[in-house]
Parts: structure tokens; C-alpha cells; sequence
């Protein structure tokens, strides 16, 4: 009795946790070229920040939230976080992960065509993802607008604005695809199974899982289902991830639960879930 209790009080402990929103610090956005508008640079920001708030999982920890915590000064000093000088200034906020952008292309070239002028913008810039506690960058991207077929093979996106904002924005606009898939790539859900609602000759057909409005859910999400198994190598313990099945959301039920639906590795999730190993659903979308 005193087991099965102790079991359910770490499940309900660890379904607590990753209820939790995370928190992430995105900072300023540099540039290579001194041509580009500080405008743009902050219109760029602005749109990766908000792919990030869009799928209401995160707390946000930017530059203006920062200065109401601390000092400019203080501030100044935890800004140089590639050497992992940021681990104990921006550990206080409680981000985990550092998100950084760097802008390396804002061109905006006019067109004359019949004493009519029209415009046409190519952005690119790169996004990464730094670890706090080490310093270690564990992702980086190049984003670009999608690529338009008007413009032959090696164009972006084209606008053919009246204006150099419209045609920036525009191109901005076809990155957003690139952004949202950035952020479900390097940061995915992360969660529990509650318990399996339905199962047929010891195959689970549909479980409960700890995700919901909080976390962004939505129906038809999928998620893989790991296995995280310990291994000691070198006195060290690494967790080796091992692929169990396929689940997709069918129903969220509230901010922290939703029904989902046992697309692949039905067996595999019911043995191991009632054998009490550990196991992890992590979002593919």
C-alpha cells in the first residue's frame, strides 16, 4: 500500500512539473551588416518572439523584462553568454535556454518598370539555442522566406510592394512557417502518460496524457512515445531515449489533460507503462 502510494505521489509530482510552463530568454538580435534598420531588427524579433508566445507554453524572458530586474549594468554583464557568463545572472530569472538571433541579410531593391516603381525585400538571419548552465549552443538555424517560383530558382520570397516597409514585411511574413517549425523542433512538449483508458489484448488503443490548453495542445498533435533507460558509462549515467510508439492527440479535456489515441507501438506502451519504467511523450509538431 505504502509503495503504490509513494508511485502515485511521484506521478502526480512529476505531472505537476511538466505542467509547467517554460521558461525561455530571448535576447536582443545582432546584425553583420550596419546598413540594416533597427526597425527591421526589431520587427524580426518581435515575429520570433511571437511564434514563441503563439503556442502558449512559455514564459517569455526578454531584454525589457530583464531591465526591470536588474541594473543596466548587471544586465551588460550577462549579455556576453557564449562563455557561459550568463549562468548565474540569468539563471535568476528561472530560463533554462538562451534564444539569439543574427541578421544577415535585409535587402530591399527597387524596381522601375513603365516610370512605376515597385519593391522586393530578401531577409535571412540565423537562430540559436544556448544552454544556460554550460554555455553550449545546442541549436542553430538559418531562416529564410519561403521560396517563390516568380523569381526563378535562387529568389526569395518577392513582394513587388509600393513601399520598402510593405516589401520587408511581406518577405517577413513568409518566414513564419521556418520560425514555427524551429521552435517545435528545439522545443517540443514534453510529457506524461496519466494512464491508459482503453486497451485490447495487451495493446493501449487510448491514453491520458499531461498536456492541454496551457501547454498549447491541440487536437491531432503527435507525439513520440520514449523509454528513457539508464546507462553508467565511464562513471557517468547517461539516459539512452528508446523509441516505444506514436500517439495523436484526439481530444484536449482541460489545461492539463487530453485523450490521445495509440497510432503506433501499442504493446510496447502497455507493457512498459504497467511495469513502471520510465517513459516520455515528446510533441513532433
Amino acid at each position: 500500500m505504502k509503495l503504490k502510494l509513494t508511485i502515485t505521489l511521484t506521478l502526480l509530482l512529476n505531472i505537476f512539473v511538466f505542467a509547467q510552463k517554460k521558461s525561455v530568454a530571448i535576447t536582443s538580435f545582432e546584425t553583420i551588416s550596419s546598413n540594416v534598420s533597427l526597425k527591421y531588427v526589431k520587427a524580426i524579433e518581435d515575429k520570433v518572439k511571437e511564434a514563441f508566445y503563439a503556442t502558449n507554453r512559455f514564459d517569455i524572458v526578454d531584454r525589457t523584462n530583464l531591465r526591470k530586474l536588474k541594473a543596466e549594468k548587471e544586465l551588460q554583464k550577462s549579455e556576453d553568454f557564449i562563455d557561459g557568463k550568463t549562468v548565474q545572472q540569468s539563471s535568476l530569472e528561472g530560463a533554462e535556454q538562451i534564444v539569439t538571433g543574427s541578421i544577415s541579410q535585409v535587402d530591399i531593391v527597387k524596381n522601375t518598370i513603365d516610370n512605376s516603381d515597385s519593391y522586393d525585400c530578401k531577409i535571412s538571419f540565423s537562430l540559436q539555442v544556448i544552454d544556460i548552465a554550460t554555455g553550449q549552443v545546442l541549436a542553430s538555424e538559418l531562416i529564410r522566406p519561403k521560396q517563390s517560383f516568380i523569381g526563378g530558382l535562387g529568389s526569395t520570397l518577392v513582394g513587388g510592394d509600393n513601399t520598402p516597409e510593405k516589401a520587408f514585411f511581406n518577405s517577413l511574413k513568409g518566414t513564419q512557417k521556418a520560425i514555427d517549425k524551429f521552435v517545435g523542433k528545439h522545443f517540443p512538449v514534453t510529457t506524461l502518460i496519466i494512464e491508459i483508458t482503453e486497451a485490447s489484448s495487451n495493446k493501449a488503443k487510448s491514453i491520458l496524457i499531461n498536456t492541454g490548453n496551457l501547454n498549447g495542445a491541440k487536437n491531432k498533435q503527435e507525439f513520440t512515445v520514449f523509454e528513457l533507460i539508464n546507462k553508467k558509462v565511464g562513471g557517468k549515467t547517461l539516459i539512452r531515449k528508446k523509441e516505444l510508439g506514436q500517439i495523436k492527440i484526439t481530444k484536449v479535456e482541460g489545461d492539463e489533460i487530453s485523450e490521445a489515441k495509440v497510432v503506433k507501438g501499442g504493446e510496447a506502451i502497455f507493457t512498459k507503462f504497467n511495469s513502471g519504467a520510465k517513459i516520455e511523450c515528446h510533441s513532433k509538431n
